[in-house]
């Protein structure tokens, strides 16, 4: 047990050798920085906190890294340094576009395994590169198996998506009017403990490790694996959006899986399953795109005023307000325009009285009283811009 917990301390300290940490930090810090300076530019205030495409992951990230741990420390899943290098390098060539749906393990650890499943078919003189030739002998075979656990996480935290976890956006459409989208960006950091060939730990079985490379002893490392996606709902609710491609990520990641267990009886499917997680991650994405092509679901209504977004903790957020609902009068006063909507509020700023078309048809009543030194307008923000602003690219 002492050797365990040794071990253990060991493998937490090699967290900070490998660059997945850092490449997260600086690519996290980059994208919530465009994002808030998006934010100002089109409604004028923050939206979101700095650093909320990390949000609401934690738990998730937590328990996948426990689940993972149990799983490659059982089974004996070894990663060796170089490997580790290998992806950190290929995950930082995907970082260069600033999107983050080339962080799906799909793309990160199908690129990797690729490149080491080919490398015999490299020339000579490279593969006799001195950092070239430690990946010769590497086993691939879990590689498949990580795959499929990531995609599974992917898809978990997409169907947990929420009405106010997505940041809005205000676009110029094709016909020069005004419409809103929404973007759904996560990173998430999953950490999990695998065995690394350099260590005080014994084989305990004949048949451990099952994903050996040939060492008799073994030590433990802690992985801060980068997982992340990225996609625009236009066409439809956000949330609508984000159980359709959470769904077809999930089962994804359960065909993944299923081909990397056949492959430890047939070898070749193993890479089958890297090329289905890579063609299936794509398709997914391509069919999403495609699907977005409809009328704007976002746009200027001439029965009310339609909620783009929502600013977390505000008044509106404490209403139970959310975006997509389409606010039709204020005070018993109809509203169409966001100065319709100001000047409703000041009639009665006391205790403001809301009705509200909600996305499942139905009218409502919201109510609250709006203190002093919070936001103007409750908090809430709408499709067509002030005249001031200007507009962003359509992605």
């Amino acid at each position: 047990m002492e050797v365990w917990i040794m071990e253990i301390v060991k493998g937490a300290g090699r967290v900070f050798t490998q660059p997945f940490l850092y490449i997260a930090i600086i690519i996290g810090f980059i994208l919530t920085r465009r994002r808030i300076k998006s934010e100002r530019r089109q409604f004028g205030t923050r939206i979101y906190d700095a650093f909320s495409e990390w949000s609401g992951t934690l738990g998730t990230s937590l328990t996948a890294g426990l689940l993972m741990s149990v799983f490659a420390v059982g089974s004996g899943l070894v990663l060796s340094m170089p490997l580790l290098l290998l992806v950190s390098g290929v995950l930082l060539v995907l970082s260069l576009p600033l999107r983050s749906n080339w962080y799906s393990a799909a793309y990160t650890l199908g690129a990797t395994y690729l490149v080491i499943y080919f490398l015999p078919y490299f020339p000579e003189n490279i593969r006799q590169l001195s950092w070239v030739s430690p990946f010769t002998n590497t086993p691939l075979t879990a590689v498949p198996f990580l795959i499929s656990a990531f995609l599974l996480v992917e898809g978990i935290l997409m169907l947990r998506t929420s009405s106010l976890s997505t940041f809005p956006e205000r676009v110029m459409g094709r016909r020069g009017m005004w419409i809103g989208q929404h973007r759904s960006r996560k990173l998430a950091l999953i950490p999990f403990f695998a065995l690394f060939p350099a260590g005080s730990i014994e084989p305990f079985a004949p048949w451990w490790p099952v994903f050996g490379i040939g060492e008799e002893s073994f030590g433990l490392i802690l992985v801060p694996f980068v997982t992340g996606w990225e996609w625009i709902a236009r066409g439809q609710l956000p949330v609508k959006a984000a159980k359709i491609v959470g769904r077809r990520t999930f089962f994804l990641a359960l065909l993944v899986l299923s081909l990397a267990a056949g492959s430890l009886f047939l070898p070749i499917l193993s890479i089958a399953a890297v090329v289905v997680s890579l063609l299936g991650r794509t398709w997914i994405r391509l069919q999403h795109l495609s699907g977005e092509k409809r009328q704007p679901f976002f746009s200027a209504s001439q029965d009310g005023l339609l909620i783009l977004g929502i600013i977390p903790k505000s008044p509106a957020a404490q209403m139970g307000l959310s975006p997509g609902e389409l606010i039709i009068r204020v005070n018993n006063r109809q509203v169409r325009t966001e100065n319709d909507f100001y000047e409703a509020l000041q009639e009665n700023a006391a205790f403001n009285k809301i009705e509200v078309h909600d996305v499942q048809g139905e009218n409502r009543y919201v109510q609250r009283p709006l203190y002093e030194g919070e936001h103007y307008e409750l908090g809430l923000v709408f499709v067509e811009p002030p005249r001031r602003e200007k507009s962003v690219s359509v992605y």
